[in-house]
């Protein structure tokens, strides 16, 4: 059996290199082997004989020695428009040399998205378990994936209305902003040099508005305002930290220029919108370490929205830049306030 299966794995071979040596009869093949097996193939005409050349027939042999194996009878494979079609020669290998390793491209047409490609070095077998098979898309953003974005908040744009300045101004090493989000990317177009995807992001983040001196925030019927706190004696109580924070659920939209090469490696601009999923003030007492943490929504817009920037460069963290287009307040609520983030990307 095993001597059947390999002469007809040297089918394609023998024919090919010694097709003189073989009788030919109009629209047959037979092809004779040293211990009288024969194959026959059988044509209606000359045209149909030359149609062999579009399929591989080693495919063909493998498939027929596993039917030999299981059965003493003749064996067919009768191959139509649809069954003949996982035998068409339909695989190209691409083949180069570069520093001293081989590279074998393999591209197959039922899946033009992905291509795989077998390295091996010049003394190694084909049969090396250090084969190493990567897998690469046609686009994949940069910024896929899970992503940590820490920066500073500061104000975009202050007016002050009927407030002062001085009584909500921001400490701009204090006023932290975080987030932590997933973004998923969609390929638009493909050029030598760049590619355009368009990115869906979400994510969760915190504004840590962090004051200046001893104010916090207080909210009465009407509105917030900035009070100094005072103890029983009605002087100013002295924090080490007196904050408002505010956390978000968001979703982004990203149109993104990838770049194959350069210093630059993506621009990415778009824009969010986001849902406030909660706030408090917080205070710590300087000298005793006294803590205290208030609950409210100190009339904070409930919806945040606005533009981003990000711009990637290679061997360093991505650079990015939100930029609240509305107030953080409700309208007479509060300072008409809006709010810019900047920082880095991990």
């Amino acid at each position: 059996m095993k001597t059947i299966t390999f002469f007809l794995v040297s089918l394609f071979i023998a024919f090919a290199a010694n097709a003189e040596k073989h009788s030919s009869q109009g629209d047959s093949i037979i092809v004779q082997f040293g211990n009288n097996t024969r194959m026959v193939i059988h044509a209606k005409d000359k045209a149909g004989i030359a149609q062999l050349k579009n399929y591989d027939l080693n495919k063909i042999v493998r498939d027929m020695g596993l039917t030999l194996d299981s059965s003493n009878s003749e064996s067919y494979i009768f191959l139509n428009e649809k069954t003949g079609r996982k035998y068409l020669k339909d695989t190209v290998l691409i083949i180069s040399r570069q520093d001293g390793k081989v590279k074998i491209s393999i591209n197959e047409p039922e899946n033009n998205d992905e291509k795989k490609v077998e390295q091996r070095s010049d003394n190694e077998s084909k049969d090396s378990d250090d084969t190493k098979v990567v897998r690469r898309r046609r686009f994949s953003s940069p910024r896929n994936g899970f992503n940590i974005n820490l920066g500073l908040n500061a104000y975009g744009q202050n007016t002050t209305g009927n407030y002062m300045n001085g009584d909500y101004d921001l400490n701009p090493f204090g006023s932290r902003f975080v987030s932590l989000g997933l973004v998923r990317g969609t390929p638009i177009a493909k050029g030598k040099n760049a590619s355009l995807g368009l990115d869906f992001g979400i994510d969760v983040s915190w504004y840590n508005l962090m004051f200046e001196g001893n104010n916090t925030v207080r909210k009465d019927a009407n509105n917030v305002g900035f009070p100094m706190v005072m103890n029983n004696q009605n002087q100013p109580i002295e924090f080490s930290k007196s904050k408002l924070v505010a956390s978000y659920l968001n979703a982004s939209l990203m149109p993104t220029v990838a770049f194959h090469k350069g210093f630059v490696s993506f621009i990415s601009a778009g824009v969010y919108g986001g849902y406030r999923l909660g706030s408090y003030t917080k205070t710590k007492t300087a000298g005793s370490g006294s803590i205290e943490r208030l609950s409210s929504n100190y009339f904070l817009n409930s919806f945040r929205y606005g533009i981003a920037f990000e711009l990637g460069i290679r061997r360093f963290p991505d650079l990015f830049v939100n930029y609240d287009l509305n107030s953080l307040y409700e309208d007479s609520k509060g300072p008409n306030v809006r709010m810019m983030s900047f920082g880095i990307r991990l």
